[in-house]
């Protein structure tokens, strides 16, 4: 009887006899021809005289001439699985998940004989090196009671630790988002090392509708550099909100005027003043982002040639470098003239209508200024990449 390493695994790691007994066999048809090479001795591994490896590491088998290896059994938790072998004489596994018993039957044959024989082995890996897990924005309030907000709020999910850009897409496919009582299709984008956004297919979210978005990250990988251990994630991360009714604001800089939809029906139009030469509106679609009463508003940063301070009414902002949908009651020219400095005016009580209404997210579409609306200028900004972009981005 040969000696025949069999590398044992268990989540508790303890003390695992490698001892065995093989036999090599060839034929044709029922002819069988047994052996005393030793199956061992075909085949090189890295836990040939070790019982364990660390998480992330992987198994390494070569084959020793004239032998090459024919096919790889994987058997784990969920039972065996064959795994492709690309390269006859060398082969590895994928990177080892924490804590998991694995065994590894390998098939050799010998390239001049024929003959074939089996190298087993089993190993255990260890537990993570370090972890990450992830947050949704947005989340549930306090109270498991669910925020409402506007239909075109863009969630987003961010990663404690960096994501390298192979790994990326891998992590989006464990998170599935669901929405009821009707379903929407979408997809993740990546917008930077930590954090993807995910959008609905449609032009917005459906109005009145609960959004559940569920990160299973459950041995979930994240691999590090030459210096750095692999980062593993752990359990199952999961948030929801809710859009309110679907309020959309649409605004047009050629005529002057805009107008409220709620749930698909028109119910408010209204003048406006838009951004006059060198301070022109952009075009697009943008959110609400801060709803504010008051906002002190001044020239610093916009203009050296006028100056105001202003006390501003009804101030609800949409983009990330200034601009407002507010009152503006010392404008004369809404409805007739576009004359402010960029932010879009309305009369002091139509602003006090709008505002009363708007919900974080609500999208405010404007119109006819001849001037783009950039596709980071705020939460809402991402809505200006056509979809058939956003969903074909490589991450």
């Amino acid at each position: 009887m040969n000696k025949r390493f069999q590398l044992t695994a268990v989540v508790t790691i303890g003390a695992l006899a490698l001892t065995g007994c093989s036999t090599l066999t060839a034929g044709t048809g029922n002819d069988v021809v047994t052996s005393d090479v030793d199956p061992d001795t075909t085949a090189v591994t890295n836990v040939d005289d070790k019982q364990s490896l660390k998480a992330g590491e992987r198994v390494k088998i070569t084959a020793t001439s004239p032998w090459v290896i024919e096919t790889v059994t994987v058997g784990g938790s969920s039972g065996d699985v064959v795994v492709p072998v690309t390269a006859p004489t060398q082969w590895s596994s994928a990177p080892l998940e924490p804590l998991q018993s694995t065994t590894y039957k390998v098939k050799m044959r010998n390239a001049t004989t024929g003959e074939t024989t089996e190298v087993n082995r089993r190993v255990v890996s260890g537990a993570p090196a370090k972890t990450f897990t992830a947050d949704f924005t947005p989340e549930m309030e306090k109270k498991n009671v669910p925020q409402s907000f506007g239909v075109g709020i863009i969630p987003k999910v961010t990663f404690s630790k960096e994501v390298p850009q192979a790994n990326r897409k891998a992590l989006t496919d464990r998170i599935t988002v669901t929405t009821t009582p009707a379903p929407v299709t979408g997809s993740w984008r990546w917008i930077d090392s930590t954090t993807a956004a995910f959008r609905p297919s449609t032009k917005f979210w459906p109005g009145n509708s609960t959004v559940t978005m569920t990160a299973d990250l459950e041995n979930a990988r994240i691999s590090g550099s030459k210096s750095s251990a692999d980062a593993w994630g752990t359990g199952t991360v999961t948030s929801s909100f809710k859009t309110s009714r679907a309020l959309v604001v649409s605004l047009n800089g050629a005529s002057k005027s805009g107008y409220v939809t709620i749930n698909g029906k028109k119910v408010r139009k209204f003048g406006i003043s838009l951004g006059k030469s060198g301070f022109t509106t952009r075009s697009g679609i943008k959110t609400i982002t801060d709803i504010i009463r008051v906002q002190r508003m001044t020239n610093e940063g916009v203009t050296n040639t006028e100056v105001y301070d202003l006390q501003v009414p009804f101030a609800m902002r949409i983009t990330d470098t200034g601009e407002f949908v507010h009152g503006a009651p010392w404008n004369g020219n809404i409805g007739y003239a576009n004359t402010s400095h960029g932010c879009s005016n309305l009369t002091y009580s139509d602003a006090a209508w709008l505002f009363s209404r708007v919900k974080y997210g609500d999208p405010v579409i404007t119109t006819g200024t001849g001037r783009s609306m950039e596709t980071w200028n705020g939460p809402g900004a991402m809505w200006n990449i056509p979809y058939s972009k956003w969903a074909s981005v490589k991450t």
